[in-house]
């Protein structure tokens, strides 16, 4: 035990609960409860992410200097009910007819745990005798978060359950504001920090605030000054796209990425009479964003008026809206502030497509979206957020270095009690990465199992199905004999940085692309050599540009696909089965191997090849 070290915890305790470590000012671990449960955005409380942040890093109790928790609005009935990974979309329709519409149309205080009682999970952390008393008081009002006579009772189970996990005072428990949370990663992650910078924060709810933009500048004494430009819970976008996944028979708060990737697939003259539908609720007025006419709510009032539109157009009409009001925005704060470098965090930034036209506003602006910039990664944001608000200075370690912060892969070699068929399996020990370029070459597909988890949903390397870019027949075989996955949706690519200008046009510097967090367009070589790897229609391609050092044997291994190839890129998807988490553990790698059309396994010790 070093009792010198200053170890603060961040919680993010509801969708896809996260916790994440920081230590001396430094994150060094930070993981999903999935990966631990492999239940897909698990939301109860992280209990595992945090035994395995504290066991991996030696923390004693002790030196644990805080705890934050992102967001003041909280209540425990979502994970209660576990309404992120229990729930069909029909339950989603009925919350809206038996939940919602009540409440707004009727003005009567519903009570979401009663109506879902049959759903509740009381087994989990702390346990029934705990979670039953919360539950009666909860079942008798509206139990929602918007409700403020909720949220000291909220703060009160989260002090509670993580001191009495951790055996901690509750006087170390704090609550970070929500876009105080995504500002602090957005603008901390980023490695190189500039002298002004506009640090954006775009959601669907948060902290009663959806909206806000922060003028970051470093004094000449090394401080830091915060300066708010504007802030507001008006922001249409992120709660439209949410009802308009379910519209569209889709998993709300899960599946808004595949609405995204189903917009350019119409051609937009088709989808005017729907963006100009979506036009009449909200436009930008100077910093704000202000409704035209409000609709009633986001499902049944949107629903009528989108009735007998067909699905692409829909989608399409939607990121046409999206990308128009959040660039004339930006525009408009750019024009304000006269500052182009731009951080920008929050759910609605996940939109890769809106990202790349911000990136190209004009050629001076520099974008830096950081790594799953939701409230995943929220748990960063809370220790970020602590750590500036005790020292309003910037420290020369207060960056993430990388996103690889998650559980180690285990060796081949210390597989005990993992049994192979010998007849059906091949274990490669000798030259191993340049045999599995190889038959990436020969067009046979991949997991890559090694070194440490990178964080969140996008693999980067080390948790990824791979294969030959060029192929495009290769996509058809990953998506219905591998991952199950929507033929509409596109993959991504991995390409070193020395690579990257031959295949894509950059809008902005490289670190933008470390994360796979903004899209570019490609170029005639780039559309040849990333077919598979690049939306079919736009052909925009979501990049992952690896820098030298970054990840040295995930390099090689592209590199060694090049020679073979001449193709200095690999499609990269992440290393899972439809519908559940990226996998953790080899026991997990070696079941998946076994079950779907994998060809090979690379581990950071051999390559396993079916015979």
């Amino acid at each position: 035990m070093n009792l010198n070290r200053n170890v603060v915890i961040g919680i993010n305790w509801e969708q896809n609960s996260t916790a994440a470590l920081m230590i001396n000012n430094q994150i060094v671990g930070c993981v999903s409860e999935e990966r631990f449960t492999n239940i897909k955005n698990d939301e109860r409380y992280p209990i595992h992410a945090i035994n395995w942040l504290i066991k991996e890093f030696k923390v004693n109790r002790k030196e644990i200097s805080g705890v934050n928790y992102i967001s003041h609005s909280w209540t425990p009935t979502y994970s209660l009910v576990r309404h992120y990974t229990q729930f069909s979309i029909n339950d989603y329709i009925y919350e809206q007819n038996k939940v919602w519409y009540p409440r707004l149309y009727k003005k009567k205080d519903v009570s979401t745990i009663k109506t879902f009682e049959k759903k509740l999970d009381l087994n989990q952390y702390p346990g029934k005798k705990y979670w039953k008393k919360y539950v009666n008081y909860f079942k008798k009002k509206n139990d929602h978060t918007s409700k403020k006579d909720n949220l000291s009772i909220g703060k009160k189970i989260r002090s509670e359950i993580v001191s009495n996990h951790l055996k901690i005072s509750e006087n170390k428990v704090n609550f970070i504001d929500h876009a105080t949370g995504h500002a602090a990663y957005a603008y901390f992650s980023k490695k190189k920090k500039l002298k002004k910078t506009l640090v954006l924060t775009l959601d669907a709810f948060g902290d009663h605030i959806n909206y806000s933009a922060k003028l970051f500048t470093i004094l000449k004494n090394g401080k830091l000054e915060i300066k708010n430009i504007v802030k507001g819970n008006d922001f249409i976008i992120g709660r439209l796209y949410r009802y308009i996944t379910l519209i569209l028979g889709l998993k709300p708060n899960e599946h808004e990425y595949k609405v995204m990737g189903l917009a350019p697939y119409c051609n937009k003259n088709y989808s005017k009479k729907i963006y100009k539908i979506f036009q009449s609720f909200q436009k930008v007025n100077g910093l704000n964003f202000r409704y035209l006419k409000k609709p009633k709510d986001f499902y049944f009032d949107i629903k009528k008026k989108l009735d007998g539109s067909r699905f692409d157009t829909i989608a399409s009409g939607l990121q046409l809206y999206t990308e128009s009001l959040i660039i004339k925005w930006i525009k408009n704060l750019i024009k304000r502030t006269r500052v182009k470098n731009i951080c920008l965090a929050g759910g609605v930034s996940m939109n890769v497509k809106a990202n790349m036209l911000i990136s190209k506003i004009n050629k001076n602006v520099n974008l830096y979206v950081p790594a799953c910039p939701d409230d995943a990664s929220q748990a960063m944001g809370a220790c970020f957020a602590s750590f500036f608000g005790k020292n309003k200075k910037i420290f020369q370690n207060s960056y993430l270095d990388n996103i690889y912060l998650g559980p180690e892969a285990k060796e081949w070699s210390n597989s005990k009690g993992i049994n192979l068929n010998k007849s059906s399996y091949r274990i490669i020990k000798k030259n191993f990465i340049k045999k599995a370029a190889k038959l990436i070459s020969l067009n046979k597909i991949i997991a890559r199992y090694v070194n440490k988890a990178e964080f969140g949903a996008r693999a980067l390397g080390n948790r990824s199905i791979l294969a030959n870019p060029s192929n495009v027949e290769i996509k058809n075989k990953i998506n219905e004999k591998i991952k199950s996955r929507d033929f509409w949706m596109p993959f991504a690519a991995s390409v070193p940085k020395k690579y990257a200008k031959k295949y894509f046009h950059l809008d902005n510097n490289i670190e933008s692309y470390k994360y796979m967090t903004c899209c570019v367009n490609t170029t005639n070589l780039g559309k040849t050599k990333l077919a598979a790897a690049i939306h079919p229609y736009d052909k925009t391609c979501r990049p992952h540009i690896i820098e030298k050092g970054q990840n040295i044997d995930y390099e090689k291994l592209i590199l060694e696909f090049g020679k073979i190839s001449n193709t200095y890129a690999l499609l990269n998807t992440s290393f899972n089965l439809h519908g559940f988490p990226i996998v953790n553990s080899l026991n997990g790698a070696i079941n998946i191997l076994k079950k779907s059309n994998l060809d090979g396994l690379l581990l950071n010790d051999c390559l396993i090849v079916k015979k």
